[in-house]
């Protein structure tokens, strides 16, 4: 007996809305959106059209030039959004990869366009929803230990910001989140450079092992905060 595309689709539902008896304080929004030049084609909803464009974005810089021309001038004018910044690479990784932070997107972007599909996959953008109930001199930590456990240890190359804007009543004008750029291809310059790789974000189900990842990482941190505890004034690690 064969599965039908419907009973897929109602599946695909139960695993991912989030149930009634779960606050929405305990279920943060999480969204990763492919980067390519159509994505409309794929139905998502839309992230820029390079690698390049898609970091410049989160890192509040209007400097870099893709293939499409120079980044827009509002990007460097929200800057004051911006609560961190990085770029994460594996330890092994050579040191052009750090002295130059857009050259991985740089490279990811031509080989992407060189392929001649439009639609042909470059990386992915993901958003984080960080708990408003988090004290912001935790979110660097958080955000930096989930992108190393999920996607640097893998070998994965990732550009991350956090962004957030606090109103003067104490609530949010931009509720806290974060922005993470993953490559989605070969990045070190050996001969598997611009290829696909199958294991960054690039099924269906590693989405949602990335999704509630998240989630879990957010709720061991509410517990960790409840107890107080700290290890010298530093919090321990979360897988």
């Amino acid at each position: 007996m064969f599965i039908e595309h419907e009973q897929l689709k109602a599946a695909r539902r139960e695993l991912v809305v989030r149930p009634r008896a779960i606050s929405r304080a305990e279920w943060p929004d999480f969204k990763i959106r492919p980067v390519s030049e159509e994505w409309r084609y794929v139905g998502r909803v839309p992230a820029y059209r390079t690698m390049t464009a898609n970091v410049a974005y989160i890192w509040r810089d209007s400097a870099p030039v893709d293939r499409f021309g120079p980044m827009p001038a509002r990007f460097a004018e929200r800057r004051f959004e911006l609560k961190g910044a990085g770029l994460a690479l594996p330890a092994s990784a050579p040191l052009w990869a750090a002295a130059n932070p857009y050259q991985i997107w740089e490279e990811a972007d031509r080989a992407t366009a060189a392929s001649g599909d439009p639609a042909d996959l470059a990386g992915w953008h993901v958003m984080m929803e960080i708990p408003t109930r988090i004290r912001p001199e935790h979110w660097r930590w958080m955000v930096e230990g989930f992108v190393h456990s999920q996607f640097v240890a893998k070998g994965a190359a990732v550009a991350w910001a956090i962004h957030a804007i606090e109103a003067e009543d104490g609530d949010w004008l931009i509720p806290p989140h974060a922005h993470l750029i993953v490559t989605g291809r070969h990045w070190r310059h050996d001969y598997r450079r611009g290829r696909r790789h199958p294991n960054w974000i690039a099924s269906w189900a590693q989405q949602k092992r990335m999704e509630f990842a998240w989630r879990r990482r957010c709720a061991n941190l509410r517990d960790i905060e409840s107890a107080g505890f700290t290890v010298n004034d530093r919090w321990p690690g979360i897988c």
